[in-house]
């Protein structure tokens, strides 16, 4: 159960990491002028598309790395 309730605290903490890293790009590029709140549609679709990708590769190696066996004590 343990093992369950890891897994589950690692992907609620992954998909609120994503949402808000997510929204703190989009807001400094909207900051930055690269494109506006009227106009920003496609601008926060392909922001949003690259953190996925991007922030889908840490999570398999972060996923990766926390599930690994540690090395036996001897």
């Amino acid at each position: 159960m343990t093992g369950n309730l890891a897994a589950i605290g690692f992907i609620a903490s992954w998909v609120l990491a994503w949402g808000i890293g997510g929204s703190l790009i989009d807001a400094g590029l909207i900051q930055a002028d690269v494109y506006s709140l009227e106009t920003g549609q496609l601008g926060t679709l392909a922001t949003f598309s690259v953190w996925t990708i991007l922030w889908s590769g840490i999570g398999v190696w972060l996923y990766g790395r926390a599930t690994r066996p540690s090395p036996p004590k001897g």
